[in-house]
Formats: C-alpha cells, structure tokens, sequence
C-alpha cells in the first residue's frame, strides 16, 4: 500500500518565512531580490522563484527598473500577463501615492524633493523615447496637475515655448518644474535641453511664472538644473 504524501512543497514554507519577515519590519531588511521574489510569489503560484528574482534584476538593472520596465520589455523577457498587470499595479500605485502627497502637503517644493524626484521617475522612467512633462504648481509650491507635453525619439523630444506657456495659463499656474527623461541612461543636459530651459524662463518670466526646476531622470542617476545652479538664466 502506497503511502499518501502529505508534505507541502519546500516553497510554500520559504514563502510564508518571507511574508513573516516583511510583515516584521515592512521590508526593512530584505534585499531587492528577496522583495521582488516576494512580489513574484503573487504572480507565479507553484514554483520556487528566488534564481527568478535574481536573474530578473540583473537583467534589468535594478529593482526600481524592473518595476517600471515598459509592457514590451517586460513581454520581451518573457513574464506572462499576470505578472506584467502587477508590476504595472505597483507601479501606478506608487504614483497615485506621491502626487496626492505634492498636492496636500504644507511643506514647499524644496523640502519635498524626494517626492518630486521620485513622482519624475515613475513618469516616465519605463519610457522607451523622451517624454517632456509639467509639473503645474500653486501659488504655495503644491501640484496642481502634471501635463505630458511631447513625445520624442529616443535621444531628443522637440519642445516649443509657445505651446508650454498655453498649457500653464490654461491649468492657472504660478510656478512650474519642468522634467523629461534620458533613456540612453546619461542624464546630463544636452545643448538642447539647456536652450529650450532657457527660452520657457524667458517665456514666462513678463507673466511672473516661476520655473522653479527642469529635473532630468535617467535609469540610474538625475540631474537637477536647480540643484547646479542653471536656472538664473535672466
């Protein structure tokens, strides 16, 4: 007579001593690849998925971009639908978490940097071309909304004043910052990006609207005009 098994399979104890440890410090503790292999274990029920996680971020870079890695890459790499709508999920839930955050908070945009960047980065962080966006700000520095503005290739996004000045008086802004990301990874000012800073300064300044930041995200690394002291252009 056949002894029946009745052991569960060695991942589900590893799995529920990875939700204990979480629950116990929110993550604290946990490496990127044990935190995406918890996220993993949503998505793919019935099998060990640490060498998973591991090759997964090595792939891409780092945590944050498998993340915020495009639908396409993701699909690419070989992720089924599942876990694709669950990074998507996290990724569009960070977002609706800091915005409301820039638009309630009492502190000014300085001291709320971290937010700023980080509302950058998931913008446009998983974009495969430039994107030039908006952040539309009240007279006491809170977001009021943030506009994409263009789409571009992937090194270069045309970005034409007139157009930018229409889009902050429709949304009634007193202050803007301006962001748009590098997809070839250097995140230096081009020529380009500093002509373009400088004709919306000049564009905006005869109606009192203060640029008060062009943030420019790149995979691992940002530069921040306001920062290296670029912005007093007149």
């Amino acid at each position: 007579m056949n002894k029946q098994k009745t052991d569960k399979p060695l991942y589900l104890g590893h799995r529920e001593r990875l939700r204990t440890r979480f629950l116990s410090d929110n993550g604290a503790s946990m490496p990127d690849y044990e935190l995406l292999e918890l996220i993993l274990t949503y998505a793919i029920l019935r099998r060990d998925v640490k060498d998973e996680a591991k090759k997964m971020i090595a792939h891409f870079g780092s945590f944050a971009n498998v993340i915020t890695a495009s639908e396409e890459k993701l699909a690419e790499y070989g992720l089924s639908q599942n876990t694709i709508v669950l990074f998507k999920i996290i990724s569009v839930a960070f977002k609706r978490i800091t915005t409301p955050h820039l638009k309630e908070s009492n502190n000014t945009l300085y001291t709320e940097f971290d937010y700023v960047l980080d509302h950058c980065k998931a913008s446009v962080l998983n974009a495969d071309v430039e994107e030039f966006h908006i952040m539309m700000l009240d007279k006491q520095l809170k977001l009021i909304e943030d506009k994409l503005i263009q789409r571009g290739g992937i090194d270069e996004v045309p970005v034409y004043p007139r157009d930018v000045v229409k889009q902050i008086l429709d949304s009634h802004a007193t202050a803007v910052v301006l962001y748009h990301n590098h997809p070839s990874g250097n995140c230096q000012p081009s020529s380009a990006d500093i002509h373009i800073t400088q004709k919306i300064i000049e564009a905006l300044a005869p109606l009192k609207i203060k640029v008060c930041d062009h943030i420019i995200v790149s995979k691992d690394n940002y530069f921040s005009f306001h920062d290296h002291r670029l912005l007093d252009f007149i």
